[in-house]
């Protein structure tokens, strides 16, 4: 029979680095805060508390009322892969400063998305980071849960006044793509979701704003209709509808995924790429660099959002607030460019 693992204790951590009980709790958040410590001794009694994989107790830091060191994640269930790069950003920005992350899934439900925020309060998380909460119709719903939210920060802008966010302006990125390619490019076409959705409507603006300031008269935007097909089909049905019947020579696809299809039948029907028609993507999918030609795509710079993410609810959570707090931080996508235009 296995004999049961011993708990690591603050003690024993104290033993190991030869210092008091009472030092080891101040490091790592269990005691006086006005015993004094040096950066050295610190970082001996963390190393020693890794070493011997210390587990905090979670319920003595609730009921003393200290910091969990816990962040809370709100998280779609059915996201784009994309934002999982930026929760991996997340994540290594705060175990860096040593926090863990709790994550709380829904889809398309503000309310169960509340329900998980609900939860992280019972667990005494310092703060929360939401990555969902773009959800057409569902916008009085989020006002009346999150109004009175605190220490938590929106990856995009939601529909709360004074809401800390990291705003993406993916309005900028697509209007930079698009006036470069009119450049040698006459019908230059873009693809879509839905565009209830706050994120596809920033990508219909930079390409609108483009468009007109070329001075061209005419747009070629394809939605995709919100049908139970596979993604392949779907852009089968653009090229045969859209691209074709418009004769488009450029062409911004949804995503990554989707534009690897497109290049894939257009090559197939005989087109060159970029020499007949070029083709950019969405979201620099690790794929996109590999295909032939390697496409050229917009990066949503998933590293600045998940650090500039974490830096804001640090920045609450410290009680930094002044003339000088930022409730919010935009990020611009940048474009890669490749072989496909």
């Amino acid at each position: 029979m296995l004999a049961r693992k011993k708990k690591v204790t603050l003690s024993d951590i104290a033993d190991a680095v030869g210092v008091s009980r009472a030092l080891v709790g101040k490091v790592l958040g269990g005691g006086n805060s006005n015993i004094r410590v040096s950066e050295e001794t610190a970082r001996m009694i963390r190393e020693a508390a890794e070493r011997l994989h210390y587990q905090p107790n979670l319920s003595a830091r609730m009921l003393t009322g200290q910091s969990s060191h816990l962040i809370g994640i709100l998280i779609d269930a059915q996201p784009p892969p994309v934002t999982f790069r930026t929760l991996a950003f997340i994540d290594k920005y705060a175990a860096e400063n040593g926090y863990r992350l709790l994550i709380g899934e829904a889809h398309n439900s503000i309310d169960s998305l509340y329900h998980h925020y609900s939860n992280f309060m019972q667990y005494n998380v310092d703060g929360v980071i939401c990555l969902a909460h773009d959800y057409p119709g569902q916008e009085e719903k989020l006002q009346e849960l999150f109004r009175d939210a605190e220490n938590i920060v929106f990856v995009e802008k939601p529909v709360l006044p004074g809401a800390c966010c990291v705003e993406i302006d993916r309005a900028a990125a697509v209007e930079e793509l698009t006036s470069l390619l009119l450049r040698t490019r006459k019908r230059v076409g873009i693809i879509m979701e839905d565009p209830s959705y706050h994120s596809i409507q920033q990508r219909k603006d930079g390409y609108c704003r483009a468009m007109e300031k070329a001075g061209m008269d005419q747009q070629w935007i394809h939605f995709l209709p919100d049908e139970q097909v596979s993604l392949e089909e779907l852009m089968h049905r653009a090229i045969t509808e859209f691209v074709l019947p418009e004769q488009l020579d450029a062409l911004i696809a949804p995503n990554d995924l989707a534009a690897s299809y497109l290049m894939r039948e257009l090559l197939q029907r005989g087109f060159r790429i970029p020499e007949d028609i070029a083709v950019a993507g969405f979201d620099n999918e690790p794929f996109s660099g590999s295909l032939y030609p390697s496409l050229t795509t917009i990066d949503d710079n998933n590293e600045e959002i998940g650090k500039y993410a974490f830096d804001l609810l640090l920045e609450q959570l410290n009680e930094k607030r002044s003339v000088h707090h930022k409730h919010s931080i935009c990020v611009t996508p940048r474009i890669v460019w490749r072989e496909s235009i």
